[in-house]
Order: structure tokens, then C-alpha cells, then sequence
């Protein structure tokens, strides 16, 4: 048992004004707080504050949060990806084309999620689209911890486009109390270069205290020509209210700029021959000939700016009761270019997305009541709204590819949850209701429009060619969860919750070519209307033992998944397109496990077994079946483990990792694979004490120790078939890195 101090949780001008005002406008009240007495399944200090496997510690779904310490040493010395700091968690499959977690690839129990359900401080930021993810806009040494959750989802988080896949949500690093400042300087292969620096105020009277930080990195690709990241440029800062006043104030903002060129994959039958083709990438010279220079490394790229703001308003209403406001907004611009078809695509992204958390909370005896509502709205993409042809001679503007006006994604949703303790037993249940609109497509004749922006193109006196109405869902989700400890040392948990994921909106990428088949206005508004929420029922069963210096915790877990998205045959129009028309489900077991065999010394330990299936065949192009019943859903593994090991010797900590990733399979049929793998990586660090508040850490690691030569990522649809239609990512070889920090 453990005791927790109640608290209540917590055009671009106008919008940015907006926060401010919300922040900043408020009646201080003097109430009291109240200590509330919640269950809980701890390790001791020494282990949380190390090992880098953690127990689940929800009744709702499977939770677990990694600390910073844990974050330091998986994140790596770039610290820059927050997957990479998950990545030993069982259930969590986590890999990337690179060696800093830039181009990542993550799944959660075999699930992958094209809308990323990923937030910061349970705020929904980045959506679905091109460009930077949240995941990779903040500097790690910004982030303090991150909560993981898998299967169920609690009522009061779980926004954005979807967590069926599980949620990761990141924990801010908060102003600090006192002066401190920090210098850090990171090198490594590939020319990595990466400085960053923190500056925190500490208390400024009895008014405020903030934070500022900045950092900027660069790097060679691993392999072909261009760099990945390509002069990143990151500032963030924060401001707060002292830790002592009664009612709390926060403001974030996060200016990043990322520009990166892309890697390029393998075929299957190149796959087969890694050591020949492992530094295969696209053209470092143009030849002339467009069917070749489409693979020409510099069109093949992004550029990206991206910035946000959000905060939390936070109050007392009596002694047992607060409530809390938390309003966002985003701003994401640039462009993607990709070659194919003899030309490169320029696809043009510029949105705003804003919205606001309000949440009513109240202690009751050994318990919380909570409601809120959630709203959202945000500008497209998905799907595409604007896209220019260039040519491979010189990037020379040849026409509009597509030229779309979209109306606002719109996300509304009330909640309530409990949670109350009933002697040895806590129960937890929450229901959110969500209406969820889609946008309304206007599509446009672009004959005649010139090489300008996709403002003036929309202003121009274009003919309409197609409109499309949107459509509003109603989703009805609830969970229920319950913890029932047996004994001092052994606790049981059980917990269902229903999640969801957005329609299949790349079906809005493929109306023009609709409407270039022949399909009628009234055909092509009929699919636009019929795509569903991907929806997953989701159970959990769940053992902790928990006993002195050691861990072990267990979980079964169910999903059954309803309106599956993919690219699906339609024996009425006799062609294949985006639909959300198939069932699938996983089921596995998670085992994770910790121990401190000295207060020097621990180790972690995770395994799953996860199968993901469809439920039934899928029928293809001309009628065929495609036999996917009962077979493993492509890139998915059944097995994955890790082990960890975490060891100081004075104030040197030593930290191999060991990663294991099963056998996947290409394709739907699993007629095709790709072999099983280890990877090895290592950290060190020291730290050097000069005076009470100065200090110097040395830091090294190596990625892949011992260059492993293997296939990181298929990118391949869930109904893949054959062995050519996906295309396969070969990991980063050996990689090291070594940083100096000093703290002042």
C-alpha cells in the first residue's frame, strides 16, 4: 500500500493568444488537499529507480511507466526517440531503419497504429499525416517519464485518432525548483553530431519558474548518400507556478525543425543476399534517364517545421474537489518529396490542430470520481488535400497532382471514471462517448493551375469535380478493471475496455482515380460513407508477485478487432481499394521480471508470444480467396525478448541489453519470411562530482555490438501477398556514440 497526495489532474495567433488567456485567467482558491489511499504494486527505490523492465501498476488495460533512469540508458546518448526508451517492455516491438530511432516502426502486441497513439501529458498533439511525430519533436532530456499502456484504455486519456493499439504517453520534465543548468555534446558514428543545452531558472520570487533548452543535431546516413537528421533544430521551454501554490499553472512550447532524407528498401530476392546488398540505397547521381533518377537520393526527402503550445490550469473547488483545463495547439508545415512513375510527388502539408482537456475530480473515501470532455479539431492531412508533379530534371513543376479542400477533422468526447478501494480489492470503471466527424472533400479540376501555393490555388476560379460529405460516428467506450491483492506479495488483475483507431481515410487519397474510372458522384459517396472506426475489445488477466529486491508479473491478454482497415477486394466495383471490412484477433502471454542481486547490480527480463490473425479469408481481385484465415498477419513476430542488465562499480554503470526477435512473415499466406535475429547493445557511464551542484558525465554506447546484418522492418499492408509486394528496411550496423554533460 502506498500513499498518494490527492491532486486533480490535470488564424495560429488567435489560437496561441487563446492558451495564453486560458492560463493565466483564473480566481485563486485556498482549499485544502487531502491524502488519499490508493493500492499499488511497487519494486523498492533501488529497483525503480534501475532496472529497466517495470510491473504493470493499472487496473485498467496493462500499464507500466519508465522512469528517467531507465530513459537515459535505452534512449541512447542521441535521446531523441522515446521508442527506443520502451523498447524492453514486453508486448513492445520497436524497430527502425536507423540508429538513432528516427524511422521507426512500433507495434503493440502485434499491433501497428497509422495514427499513432502517442500523447504528451494525455494531449492528443500530432495526428495522422507526413511530417515530424510527436514521438520525435521533444528532446528526450525533456521528458521525465513515460506511461505505457496496453490493451484497455482508461476514459480519461486514450485521445487522438486512436489507441488500439495502446497508448504512450509522455511526461513533461517540469521546471525545477532550484537554479540548474546543463551542457551537453554528443558524437558518434556516421559524422552524429548533436549539442544541447538547459537552462532552468529555479524560483523567480514567488511568481514563476522556468525552463529553456535548445539543441541541435546532424548526421551522415548509415549507408547511401544524404543525411538523417539533416541540421535538426529543436527549442522548447516552460514556464510554471511555484510547487507550492495552491493553484497550479504550466506553459510548454516546442519549436522543431526536421529535414532528413529517406532510406531506401530491398526487394525479397535482395534480402536473401545482405552482405551484397546491405549498403544498397538510392542514386547519388542524376543520369538523365527519369525512369532511374525517380531514385535520385535528394527526391527522395522531407522538410518539416513544426511548433506547439499547451499547458494546464489546475484549481482546488472545495477540499475534496478540482478541476483542471489543458488546451493544445499545433502547427506543422512542409513537404515530402517521393519519386515514382517517372516524376517525384511534392505533397504539401500545412495544418493546425487545436483542442482542450476539461476535467472535474472529487476524492471520495479511498477513491477518485472523475468527468471531463475532450474536443479536438484539426486540418488534413489524411488524406492527401494537395500534391504537385515535378520533374526528375531539376524538380521543374509539370502539373497539380491532386487539389483537395478538406473541412476539419472534429473529435468530441465526454468521460466519466471511478476508482474506489474496497478493503484488499480496487475497482476502477470509465466510460467515454466520442463523436468523431469526418471531413467534407471538395476536389478540383487543377487544369491550367500554375506552380503556387495551396492557398492560391484554392483561390483561383477552379471547377469542382467531386464533393464529398462527411460523416459523424458514435463510438461508445467503456472499460472496467479490478486489482485484487492476495496477499502482501501476490496481487491478481483483471481488466476489459473497448479502443478504436479512425476510419480508413486513404480512401480519400483514392477518389480521383474513382471518379477517373467512371464511378458515378453517388457510387464514390456511397464508399466514402461506408468506411467504419476500426474497433478492438480488449481483455486482460494479469499475476504481479512482488517480494523483496525481485519482481515477476504475468498477463494473458484478448482482442478481438472489428472493421480491420486495409486495401480489400469489391466483387460489385471488380477492383481492390481502402475498406474497413475484415476481423482479426491476438491473443498471447507477457512475461516480465526484475531483481536486485545486490544494490549495485539488477537485471530485467520481458518475453511475449503474440498471435495476430485475421479470423477468416479475404476475398481477392477477380473472386480468389486469399488464405489468411488462422495465419500470422505479415511483419508480426510470435516471439520477442529482451534482457538488461544494469551495473555500477563506483560511479561507473555498465548496461548490456539483449534483444530477441522472432521469425516474421511477408505476407498474409506466410508462404514467405524473414529470419529471426539478436541484436546487442551496450552503455556506460560516469559520472564525475566536482563540486556540490557541478558535475561531469561521461557517457558511451554501441548499437548492434556485434553488427548483425538483418531485416529490420518489412513495410507491408496487414494483406500483403507475395514476396515482392512488400518492401524490406535492413538495420543500422554498428553504431557508437559517446556524450559529455555537465551539469551546473
Amino acid at each position: 500500500m502506498k500513499s498518494i497526495k490527492y491532486q486533480s489532474d490535470g488564424k495560429k495567433l488567435k489560437i496561441t493568444l487563446f492558451l495564453l488567456l486560458s492560463l493565466f485567467v483564473c480566481k485563486e482558491s485556498h482549499a485544502e488537499t487531502e491524502t488519499v489511499t490508493l493500492p499499488t504494486v511497487v519494486v523498492e527505490d533501488q529497483m525503480e529507480s534501475a532496472t529497466t523492465v517495470q510491473p504493470p501498476d493499472s487496473a485498467i488495460g496493462t500499464r507500466e511507466k519508465i522512469k528517467k533512469a531507465t530513459i537515459d540508458i535505452q534512449g541512447g546518448a542521441e535521446q531523441i526517440s522515446p521508442y527506443k526508451a520502451i523498447s524492453m517492455q514486453p508486448g513492445v516491438d520497436i524497430r527502425s531503419k536507423d540508429a538513432f530511432g528516427l524511422e521507426v516502426s512500433h507495434r503493440i502486441r502485434g499491433k501497428s497504429n497509422r495514427n499513432i497513439g502517442e500523447t504528451i501529458e494525455g494531449l492528443p498533439i500530432k495526428g495522422i499525416g507526413p511530417g515530424v511525430g510527436l514521438s520525435t519533436m521533444i528532446d528526450l532530456e525533456n521528458i521525465e517519464s513515460i506511461s505505457l499502456t496496453k490493451g484497455a484504455v482508461p476514459a480519461d486519456s486514450g485521445f487522438g485518432y486512436g489507441s488500439e493499439n495502446g497508448m504512450v504517453d509522455m511526461n513533461i520534465r517540469r521546471p525545477l525548483d532550484e537554479y540548474h543548468g546543463a551542457l551537453k555534446q554528443v558524437f558518434g558514428s556516421e559524422n552524429f553530431s548533436r549539442s544541447y543545452v538547459r537552462l532552468d531558472t529555479g524560483n523567480v520570487g514567488d511568481v514563476a519558474k522556468a525552463f529553456f533548452s535548445g539543441s541541435y543535431t546532424n548526421a551522415d546516413k548509415w549507408k547511401g548518400k544524404g543525411q538523417s537528421p539533416d541540421d535538426r533544430k529543436n527549442l522548447a521551454f516552460g514556464i510554471s507556478s511555484p510547487s507550492d501554490h495552491t493553484v497550479e499553472w504550466e506553459l510548454y512550447g516546442v519549436y522543431n525543425e526536421d529535414n532528413k532524407h529517406s532510406y531506401r528498401g530491398l526487394t525479397y530476392e535482395q534480402t536473401r543476399n545482405l552482405s551484397r546488398y546491405k549498403d544498397y540505397d538510392y542514386n547519388a547521381s542524376l543520369t538523365g534517364d527519369s525512369s532511374e533518377d525517380i531514385n535520385y537520393y535528394d527526391y527522395n526527402r522531407q522538410h518539416f517545421e513544426t511548433y506547439t503550445f499547451f499547458g494546464k490550469l489546475k484549481t482546488p473547488v472545495t477540499d475534496q474537489s478540482g478541476i483542471s483545463f489543458r488546451p493544445y495547439y499545433l502547427n506543422d508545415e512542409g513537404y515530402s518529396y517521393s519519386g515514382g512513375n517517372r516524376r517525384v510527388i511534392d505533397w504539401l502539408v500545412e495544418h493546425d490542430t487545436y483542442g482542450a482537456v476539461l476535467e472535474y475530480s472529487h476524492a471520495i473515501n479511498s477513491g477518485m470520481l472523475k468527468a471531463g470532455y475532450w474536443y479536438q479539431e484539426d486540418e488534413p492531412p489524411g488524406p492527401p488535400t494537395s500534391r504537385k508533379n515535378r520533374s526528375t530534371d531539376g524538380l521543374e513543376f509539370l502539373s497539380w497532382e491532386r487539389l483537395i479542400k478538406a473541412t476539419n477533422h472534429k473529435f468530441s468526447s465526454p468521460f466519466v471514471t471511478a476508482e474506489k478501494t474496497f478493503g484488499a480489492t480496487t475497482l476502477n470503471a470509465g466510460l467515454k462517448y466520442l463523436w468523431l466527424t469526418s471531413p467534407n472533400l471538395t476536389s478540383y479540376d487543377t487544369t491550367g493551375i500554375p506552380d503556387v501555393s495551396y492557398e492560391d490555388a484554392l483561390s483561383m476560379d477552379t471547377e469542382v469535380n467531386l464533393y464529398l460529405r462527411g460523416k459523424t460516428y458514435e463510438l461508445f467506450l467503456p472499460n472496467i478493471g479490478a486489482i485484487q491483492q492476495l496477499s502482501d506479495t501476490t496481487s491478481l488483475r483483471a481488466s476489459y475496455g473497448k479502443t478504436y483507431d479512425t476510419p480508413q481515410y486513404s480512401l480519400g487519397s483514392q477518389v480521383i482515380s474513382f471518379k477517373n474510372r467512371g464511378l458515378t458522384d453517388q457510387q464514390i459517396q456511397a464508399l466514402w460513407g461506408s468506411i467504419e472506426p476500426e474497433m478492438s475489445d480488449n481483455f486482460d488477466l494479469g499475476l504481479n508477485y512482488t517480494r523483496g529486491k525481485g519482481f515477476i508479473a504475468s498477463t494473458l491478454f484478448y482482442s478481438l478487432v472489428k472493421h480491420v482497415g486495409g486495401s480489400f477486394y469489391d466483387p460489385d466495383l471488380d477492383f481492390s481499394y481502402s475498406r474497413n471490412t475484415a476481423e482479426a484477433r491476438s491473443y498471447g502471454l507477457e512475461v516480465a521480471a526484475g531483481y536486485a542481486f545486490t544494490p549495485n547490480l539488477d537485471a530485467g527480463l520481458s518475453a511475449t508470444y503474440n498471435r495476430y490473425e485475421f479470423t477468416s479469408d479475404i476475398e481477392a481481385a477477380g473472386g480468389s480467396i486469399i488464405r489468411s484465415k488462422d495465419h500470422q498477419i505479415p511483419d508480426v513476430p510470435e516471439f520477442m525478448a529482451n534482457l538488461s542488465v544494469n551495473w555500477k562499480i563506483k560511479d561507473l554503470v555498465v548496461s548490456p541489453t539483449v534483444r530477441y526477435l522472432g521469425k516474421r512473415y511477408a505476407d498474409v499466406e506466410n508462404k514467405y519470411s524473414v529470419d529471426e535475429y539478436f541484436l546487442v547493445d551496450l552503455a556506460l557511464s560516469k559520472r564525475f562530482s566536482i563540486t556540490q551542484k557541478q558535475s561531469l558525465t561521461l557517457a558511451a554506447s554501441v548499437t548492434n555490438l556485434l553488427d548483425e546484418d538483418y531485416i529490420s522492418i518489412i513495410s507491408a499492408a496487414d494483406t500483403s501477398l507475395g514476396r515482392d509486394t512488400p518492401t524490406y528496411y535492413i538495420g543500422a550496423p554498428r553504431t557508437f556514440f559517446v556524450s559529455l554533460q555537465y551539469d551546473f
